[in-house]
């Protein structure tokens, strides 16, 4: 990930969200602290957390849509559960279907 900083604003924030075994690099040197940008890094993992994200991603603010493995039927959500816990499919995020 090098690109996404390059792209904020002034004073804006770059929210990670989840884990990935990808590197973050910052393309950017001086400018990026002048101009008063940040990364954060969120693991996830209580409805707060869930919240802003889900928040955000209705109103166009950030695309979810790459981080999401497969959409299930909330009947199957024990089998979510097991694909997750066992990583079948290599999973990030699946979402439970009504």
């Amino acid at each position: 990930m090098s690109r996404p900083p390059a792209v904020l604003g002034l004073n804006r924030v770059l929210i990670l969200i989840g884990i990935s075994p990808r590197p973050i690099t910052l393309s950017e040197g001086l400018t990026f602290n002048y101009r008063g940008k940040q990364v954060c890094g969120h693991y996830g993992g209580s409805l707060e957390s869930v919240t802003e994200p889900v928040r955000l991603a209705e109103v166009g603010r950030v695309d979810l849509a790459p981080s999401i493995t497969d959409h299930i039927p909330l009947a199957e959500a024990a089998d979510a559960v097991n694909r997750l816990e066992k990583k079948i499919g290599d999973p990030i995020r699946l979402v439970l279907v009504p």
